[in-house]
């Protein structure tokens, strides 16, 4: 009996010590600026006032990690925050005001992470919808926490109003907080209570869909010079770092949630192969923010933007998904090279790919410069500089920069070479080989240029 007294007595001690530890609305339980949040009784309850420029105000001690959160609002403006663990890493809903009395804009209510200190409100809007709310006046809020899924309920006991099937947030628990013009009553917090919701994440709407890219080659990450757009300079190099990156749900690349925020306009390169057994097209779906170059072999095949607010903007109203945008692939036999730079300076930045058919097809990211591309000695490189006479009478020149050779000459191409072997070369640009060979004595005494294994041109050396 004396054990089962005390087993009783530690449960109620446990169970107030729970309840004690959800965040009154009074001033001891919250962070705030001076002068920017009131705590004050209006109809026999507990009221919080904030200000419109009163920025978050976030529990004290108090840390949620799975459970019921239950208010009232009455907002101009309305943000609220979940497993806040700073202001660059937390959960967040927030309400659009200017979709007040619009229940068929599909936009008024949006759940989206802080992630590295960027709002991803442009990187997942299958985490928006409608909502019916009004401004200057009482709504209830609740929401249902439980691992890796939210259910978000407005003004609805039973039905919600957002489904979120994984909290994309770097966050596991947090504090909360609210932002924004409004006033909040009773706040009631109930951990652990989830209503029976699933803490495993829901299955990806696109799992079993083999034509989404799901494994990217993605360079680091160069800042753009100041008011230019794209140069050729941007190219890749040998010398470019490459990482292999694995896509999340919906086959969404997260280059925020790998490189983090940055006040400058950054850019990088996505790099495939893509093995193809016969020559055809295909067509590649595309979502991405905010600007997007692409090459195939080479060349360039498309190029678009993707800004939120202005007239360029891709449906669904300039974030990132695969409605954005579609082109054809002009595939030939064997392999080919896909290339995409995406620059971003504007909240999220990701891209999403899809294949329309598979047939015929085999993909892998590409972490290279080029596949072709071979380690040669400096001094191997050396031996082919110079300068050769074409027959024509006019020269070319042969120089070498870092671990590869530079083609120029007085009405001709001027291009790099790369080595394929030891003597003979490629260019990104033109389907030419460059060969260099040598004399009985050998010394590399000319240059012969192949197409498809077609001598087209051969010049002398003349130094």
């Amino acid at each position: 009996m004396l054990a089962l007294f005390f087993c009783l007595v530690s449960t109620v001690l446990i169970a107030q010590k729970k309840v004690s530890a959800v965040p009154a609305l009074t001033a001891d339980h919250w962070t705030f600026a001076s002068q920017k949040v009131a705590f004050v009784q209006e109809d026999g309850r507990s009221v919080m006032k904030l200000a419109p420029d009163a920025g978050p105000v976030i529990t004290k001690d108090f840390v949620f990690k799975d459970g019921t959160i239950e208010f009232d609002v009455n907002p101009t403006a309305f943000t609220f925050y979940f497993r806040h663990r700073d202001a660059a890493e937390n959960e967040c809903i927030y309400f659009r005001m200017t979709q007040e009395g619009k229940p068929s804009l599909g936009d008024a209510v949006q759940y989206a992470p802080y992630v590295k200190g960027v709002l991803l409100w442009n990187t997942y809007p299958q985490y928006q919808t409608s909502a019916s709310f009004t401004q200057r006046a009482w709504n209830h809020v609740k929401l249902v926490v439980s691992g890796a899924q939210m259910r978000l309920y407005i003004n609805e006991t039973t039905t919600p109003t957002l489904a979120v099937g994984q909290l994309e947030a770097n966050t596991t628990d947090g504090r909360m907080g609210f932002e924004g013009e409004m006033s909040v009553a009773n706040l009631v917090v109930t951990p652990d209570q989830v209503a029976g919701l699933s803490p495993e994440a829901s299955v990806d709407p696109v799992r079993y869909d083999p034509r989404y890219i799901r494994s990217w080659a993605v360079s680091d990450p160069s800042v753009t010079p100041k008011n230019v757009d794209f140069g050729e300079t941007f190219l890749p190099t040998p010398e470019t770092k490459w990482q292999v990156l694995t896509t999340e749900r919906q086959g969404l690349l997260n280059l925020t949630r790998t490189f983090g925020k940055s006040t400058e306009r950054r850019f990088v390169w996505l790099k495939l192969a893509i093995k193809s057994d016969i020559a055809r097209k295909r067509k590649l779906n595309f979502g991405f923010v905010d600007e997007a170059w692409v090459y195939l072999n080479g060349q360039l095949a498309y190029l678009d933007k993707n800004r939120y607010g202005r007239p360029i903007a891709k449906e669904p109203d300039g974030r990132c998904s695969i409605e954005n945008t579609s082109f054809m692939l002009p595939l030939r036999a064997g392999h080919n090279e896909l290339l995409i730079g995406l620059a971003n300076d504007f909240y999220g930045w990701a891209a999403i790919a899809r294949i329309d058919d598979l047939n015929g097809l085999e993909i892998a990211p590409d972490p290279t410069f080029d596949y072709r591309l071979i380690n040669v000695p400096v001094q191997t490189l050396d031996m082919y500089t110079g300068t050769y006479l074409r027959p024509d009478g006019k020269r070319i020149s042969i120089e070498r920069e870092n671990n590869r050779l530079k083609l120029s000459g007085e009405d001709f191409i001027t291009t790099f070479l790369y080595p394929k072997v030891a003597n003979q070369f490629f260019t990104r640009e033109y389907e030419f080989v460059m060969e260099f060979p040598k004399d009985a004595g050998g010394k590399v005494n000319r240059l012969i240029i192949l197409n498809n294994g077609k001598q087209l041109l051969e010049v002398k050396r003349l130094d």
